[in-house]
């Protein structure tokens, strides 16, 4: 089972780690090794997936993806 570090919670699509402070839509999908944190926004059909982090205030919307070690 995967460790969960204080101030974050597993997204229900994809399994991945999403930090408390994020604003994050249901619909978008968050791989099981991608994280998402800081102030970012991900809305829409947006995918993060592979090892990719989304951090600070980046915002990943539509159908954008964010994928392997970006």
């Amino acid at each position: 089972m995967k460790e969960i570090p204080e101030g974050y919670h597993i997204h229900k699509n994809g399994g991945g780690l999403v930090e408390d402070t994020v604003t994050i839509d249901e619909t978008v999908y968050i791989g099981p090794d991608a994280r998402v944190s800081g102030n970012a926004q991900v809305s829409g059909n947006a995918w993060v997936s592979g090892n990719a982090q989304v951090f600070g205030s980046a915002q990943v919307s539509g159908n954008a993806q964010v994928f392997g070690n970006a």
